[in-house]
């Protein structure tokens, strides 16, 4: 129990500074307000640039700050370009999904154990079979809540391995998109408007696709056995 209580402490104090703070001077206005001079900046401290940027980046998504990493991942597309942005905000992203992970892991495991064992051993016996699919599905959805995918993993039987490489691939596209349109920054004014409804229905179909594909191989399964 005093884990919980940290963690919302804690929860409530990252909401509170990202809200009535970090979010008045880290936005996208403020980007496209100071991008000349960041991006004089990246190209002088070629290293050091890079190294701040992704560090702050592991920082931000580790304590799941809300909206700082969207608008950082724009600004990896302005700074650095298509394909280095990319890359930089890949791993990143996931390094401080794995970090917001663990931390669910040490500080709500024990108590969503004791208080819901029962209704959870039904959900741990689905995810056993279907884990990888369900956290891909969800990674391949912008819109779901970045740090509520980390904290109820977290409490779920997936390794830190596991939940590594499907984070980072079903993350992959989103940030393509978004890295993307921060290489085009004078044409972005509100960040909401990159992922528009053709684009997210489609991302929604993709993440569909697995749970799709594996209905269909059961369904020609069962029809063939029933048939011999």
């Amino acid at each position: 129990m005093k884990k919980l209580i940290f963690l919302i402490f804690i929860l409530i104090l990252v909401f509170s500074i990202s809200y009535f703070y970090l979010q008045e001077i880290l936005n996208l206005d403020s980007l496209k307000q100071n991008i000349k001079w960041l991006i004089i900046w990246a190209n002088e401290e070629f290293l050091l640039s890079r190294l701040v940027f992704f560090i702050s980046y592991i920082i931000f998504a580790g304590l799941s700050f809300p909206l700082l990493p969207s608008v950082l991942t724009i600004a990896a597309g302005a700074l650095f370009g298509v394909l280095e942005g990319v890359i930089i905000v890949s791993f990143a992203s996931t390094i401080g999904a794995c970090l917001c992970f663990l931390i669910s892991r040490y500080f709500l495991s024990d108590f969503v154990n004791d208080k819901f064992l029962k209704k959870k051993s039904v959900i741990i016996k689905k995810f056993n079979e279907d884990g990888s699919l369900y956290l891909l599905s969800l990674r391949l959805i912008p819109t779901i809540s970045f740090i509520l995918i980390n904290l109820v993993m977290g409490v779920l039987p997936i390794s830190l391995k596991k939940f590594y490489y499907i984070s980072q691939l079903g993350m992959l596209p989103a940030t393509i998109v978004y890295v993307n349109a921060g290489s085009e920054i004078s044409k972005v004014n509100n960040i909401n408007d990159i992922m528009s409804f053709s684009l997210l229905l489609s991302f929604t179909l993709i993440a569909v696709f697995p749970f799709f594909t594996k209905w269909l191989m059961s369904y020609f399964n069962t029809r063939k056995k029933i048939k011999y």
